[in-house]
């Protein structure tokens, strides 16, 4: 009985940390995004709170090791976890307006929130290899065994977390059952402990100090809400919000705002840089197929199916999930010309047999960038999948010049690998806004060998009479950069080299 309480002790343990981390990308990604400085900081901080804690649990061993000690080992942070979600938003939002920088911002915040939890489960293992071992002889096989399941644990906890768990449930509540599950764990214990009721008295002390102090700092730091909440739920992707105010609808993923509908005229293009994405069918008017990767709330595609309902549009969006919140609260809808796929935009380019004639990639954030869809190698998957004069636009989210613009630069020369001409339009340039302050900038990349003139492609926007291009009109030739941007100290991107993050937050 001893034995196999130990050993689910020892793999529960080990499946509550593995969840703990996988659950912390979410519990960061809203302020912090979810880039690799993200992850980093995670998987450091676990790291360095096993390490203590292997340390410590090896040293309580020797110290007249009891199933009471074990018990508050548990105890202890299933409270830490079960109190998380009171006290995390309101700590990311100190941190994240403080602004330590895009590397100490996640680093800080994980180690708040996660290391001294992971400490005391740390110690779980090996003083759990000092309780189960009877003789000299076996504390090896007692010790391998144990460390094997509390690694099996950490397995089943990462699956059943990462696969079912974060989009069933959401995040709060995963917290919650994380820190209920350490502390039935250690109720489990209660029949085996033969503690002094100080020793216990002392336990529940401390416990309800925490839980006074996390509750306080809750209460203390909570404010309304700006605007109305719809919706809220994490998907496999991203923590996706809908909110409402008087004026308009508006879709966040994490922190950033993606997509905003106005109320009244839900098919107008509310945003600025919607207008400057649409500069592709300026380069090519007569677009009668069009794929756009990234959906967001569907407002270019709703905006192109009623001004031009002959046109052909597919929509590869990765998260099924974005495309039920676009269909039920954006007033997104299939029709025999425009259809939505739930695939992510380069494996669907790269298995469908059509060919289009503008592809449009909207699927850059400003905190992180899907690098697979950055590389030469997409780049030349687009380029195979354009019609003969066929136009490719991405829009980006950084500067132009100095370091904040090392991502966009590094996008452009890339691309510059694949096709002959490419226009960059930074979308704020006609209110006066500099190039070294980030931005959304549209990059329109052509197969057409001489290079267009940017009065003919205003005046064919002109043309086509649509309200899907910036005004005044003339703002297309004011934001576009007519002279070569200096790209020297950025690399081509691949498949094998592609430092976005970096890129991204050079500092």
């Amino acid at each position: 009985m001893i034995r196999f309480l130990l050993n689910l002790v020892v793999f529960i343990s080990g499946a509550v940390l593995m969840a703990l981390e996988i659950v912390g990308s979410r519990v960061l990604a809203p302020h912090f995004g979810s880039s690799i400085f993200v992850w980093g900081s995670l998987i450091s901080v676990v790291l360095a709170a096993l390490s203590a804690g292997y340390y410590w649990g090896g040293r309580l061993s020797e110290r007249q090791p009891s199933f009471a000690r074990l018990l508050v080992l548990l105890l202890i942070p299933g409270v830490l976890i079960f109190l998380l979600p009171f006290i995390y938003r309101p700590v990311n939002d100190w941190i994240a307006g403080v602004d330590f920088g895009a590397r100490l911002n996640p680093l800080i915040a994980s180690t708040l929130f996660f290391l001294l939890p992971g400490i005391f489960l740390g110690t779980i293992s090996p003083y759990s290899v000092r309780l189960a071992a009877t003789t000299l002889s076996s504390v090896g096989s007692t010790a391998g065994n144990l460390y094997a399941l509390s690694t099996c644990g950490s397995i089943v906890g990462t699956l059943l977390t990462a696969f079912y768990l974060i989009p069933l449930i959401g995040v709060a509540n995963i917290i919650h059952a994380l820190g209920i599950t350490l502390v039935a764990l250690s109720l489990c214990l209660w029949p085996l402990v033969r503690a002094r009721p100080a020793a216990a008295v002392t336990a529940a002390s401390r416990a309800r100090a925490v839980i006074t102090l996390a509750l306080l700092a809750a209460v203390l730091s909570e404010s309304p809400a700006l605007a109305k909440t719809l919706f809220q739920k994490d998907s496999f992707y991203h923590r996706i919000r809908v909110e409402e105010d008087e004026e308009a609808r508006y879709l966040y993923f994490n922190q950033t705002l993606q997509s905003a509908m106005t109320l009244k005229e839900p098919t107008t293009l509310r945003l600025l840089y919607s207008h400057y994405v649409s500069l592709g069918l300026a380069f090519r008017p007569e677009t009668k197929k069009m794929l756009l990767i990234g959906l967001g709330g569907g407002s270019i595609p709703k905006k192109y199916q009623k001004e031009f309902p002959s046109m052909e549009i597919d929509v590869a969006e990765i998260d099924p999930e974005v495309v039920q919140v676009a269909k039920k609260y954006f007033f997104f809808g299939e029709t025999k010309n425009l259809r939505a796929h739930a695939q992510d935009g380069r494996l669907f380019l790269t298995k469908t047999p059509q060919r289009y004639d503008l592809i449009m990639l909207d699927a850059y954030y400003t905190d992180s960038i899907p690098f697979h869809l950055t590389t030469q190698e997409f780049f030349q998957v687009a380029d195979r999948k354009l019609s003969s004069d066929g136009v490719f636009v991405v829009n980006i989210i950084g500067a132009v010049t100095g370091p904040s613009g090392k991502i966009t630069r590094s996008i452009a020369r890339t691309l510059r690998q694949v096709f002959p001409q490419i226009y960059i339009f930074p979308t704020r340039r006609a209110q006066n806004v500099s190039l070294d302050t980030t931005q959304n900038v549209i990059i329109v990349a052509t197969k057409e060998r001489a290079r267009a003139d940017i009065r003919a492609i205003t005046q064919k926007a002109a043309s086509l009479n649509r309200d899907i291009f910036p005004s005044p009109i003339q703002d297309i030739a004011v934001s576009y950069i007519d002279k070569p941007v200096p790209d020297d100290d950025v690399p081509v991107l691949t498949d094998d080299y592609a430092p976005t993050d970096n890129l991204l937050h050079p500092y």
